[in-house]
């Protein structure tokens, strides 16, 4: 059984990634005690907590909204306070790019130029959308990077980057951690986020930490295509393209030409980025994380997690009850009309009163039960848009593996790519299958929807009819 922990609006599923400052969860939110939406949940180190991160989340609401849906970021970032202080983005399955290093330095599996280029592509649109909304990031790393079981490259971490950035003398842990990509000459904060990269392209291609300033001329002399199992040099067009980046040799001035340089390196020699080769790395270096993943999103999708309900909530029914106005109209009655009449229109009084609050409670319950439906389609029709996402993957993937089954370059390379395109097509059957339990519930809510409205509108007498009806006549009584 799955254990889950509340922060704030969210139940933490699982750890995905702990990068330094912060740690990257599966999580969610849910409605009613029902799954609701996926997300990944960045929650924050307890050293930025300390060094006051919570105190300065303005900024990164302010820098969320300028970045929400752009290319290469989170979409739809959702930042809260509490303790410890957390941002959420939209889901996608996948890894960091230092947990991508990590795997292929462990079990030696090679990390082409190609790949390196496909990340190298996406960091350096994101560097230069930030630049032009007078954003800079300052702490990019491969923990910043998040690889999609899809291959493309987000910049989560962006929001929050600058903040971070600004509380780097108070962390110390952090600071250090994050050192090979903070250079110590007075740039500026453009060319400090082009040093970051150029540190990430030089691990890619070398699987190595770039050294310290110093050293860096040096070790991009001796520079091999190591993570590619290559002893090659690194080509020339991108080892000057690197030396500018690592302010080795003339930095670059402006953004356009940076990106001029970046095309040229990207498709003008013998390697270019193929997200397709990054998914198949992907798959490749985390098969079983992937298939785990999504099976535990797929249970989420359709548990009950009312035992996790947020607290504070206030339970149906706990006001305390209103006035007795019936014993106050009863002595009316007495006045004016005497004791026996008194007696007789105090009784259908009351009468009336228990009809009224009885038809009240269940007109409460008929609509808390039309809202309650309203949300399980809600949360119904977010599940079929998911799977139709996950759907669109997996035929881009099965595109892909087909290709790599027929033309892969090596029979290792095309064997593994057939066994990878049937796991692609078992997942895409068991998609279709959810989707179509999916649509045979949203067709029972629809259902469910009308019975309870026409219900509802049914038991709505009126006032007068309610008195009669206490009354037992079909005439209205007079006093």
């Amino acid at each position: 059984m799955a254990e889950y922990t509340r922060l704030g609006s969210f139940l933490v599923a699982q750890t995905l990634a702990a990068a330094p400052a912060a740690k990257i969860h599966r999580a969610f939110t849910t409605s009613d005690g029902a799954w609701e939406r996926h997300c990944l949940l960045s929650v924050f180190s307890d050293e930025l907590s300390l060094a006051g991160l919570g105190s300065r989340w303005t900024e990164v609401r302010k820098a969320a909204d300028q970045l929400d849906g752009a290319r290469g970021f989170g979409a739809n970032y959702r930042i809260e306070t509490g303790d410890p202080v957390h941002l959420a983005c939209d889901y996608l399955p996948g890894r960091t790019l230092a947990q991508i290093l990590a795997r292929t330095r462990e079990e030696q599996v090679p990390l082409g130029v190609d790949h390196a280029l496909t990340v190298l592509q996406s960091l350096a649109q994101a560097v230069v959308a930030m630049h032009d909304r007078h954003l800079h990031h300052g702490v990019l790393s491969p923990h910043s990077a998040w690889v999609t079981y899809e291959g493309a490259t987000l910049v989560l971490d962006a929001p929050v980057a600058a903040i971070v950035k600004s509380l780097l003398p108070r962390t110390p842990v952090l600071r250090a951690a994050l050192e090979p990509g903070q250079t110590q000459a007075p740039v500026r904060p453009f060319q400090q986020d082009l040093f970051a990269l150029g540190a990430i392209l030089y691990e890619m291609l070398t699987l190595e930490p770039l050294p310290a300033g110093p050293a860096i001329a040096g070790a991009l002399a001796r520079a091999t295509l190591k993570a590619a199992q290559e002893e090659a040099a690194v080509p020339g067009e991108m080892l000057a393209f690197m030396k500018r980046l690592l302010l080795v040799d003339a930095p670059f001035d402006t953004a356009p030409a940076f990106s001029g340089a970046l095309e040229r390196v990207l498709f003008g020699g013998d390697y270019s980025p193929a997200v397709f080769n990054m998914a198949f790395l992907m798959h490749t270096l985390f098969r079983q994380e992937n298939e785990a993943d999504a099976e535990a999103v797929r249970r989420e999708q359709g548990g009950s997690f009312k035992a996790h309900s947020a607290p504070g909530g206030t339970a149906p029914g706990a006001r305390g009850p209103g006035p007795d106005r019936g014993s106050s109209r009863s002595t009316v009655y007495l006045v004016a009309g005497g004791v026996v009449a008194a007696g007789l229109f105090g009784g259908m009084f009351w009468q009336i009163q228990q009809g009224n609050r009885q038809h009240q409670i269940e007109q409460k319950s008929l609509q808390d039960k039309l809202a309650a439906l309203q949300r399980e389609k809600e949360a119904n029709d977010a599940k079929l848009a998911e799977i139709a996402k996950q759907e669109a993957a997996q035929k881009t993937l099965e595109e892909m593996f087909g290709q790599q089954a027929e033309n892969g370059g090596t029979a290792e390379a095309r064997d593994a790519a057939r066994k990878e395109l049937e796991s692609a097509r078992l997942k895409a059957r068991d998609l279709a299958r959810q989707r179509a339990d999916a649509l045979k519930e949203k067709q029972q809510l629809q259902a469910r929807q009308t019975a309870a409205a026409a219900w509802a509108k049914a038991a709505a007498p009126s006032s007068a009819a309610a008195f009669n009806a206490a009354a037992g006549t079909t005439e209205p009584l007079k006093p």
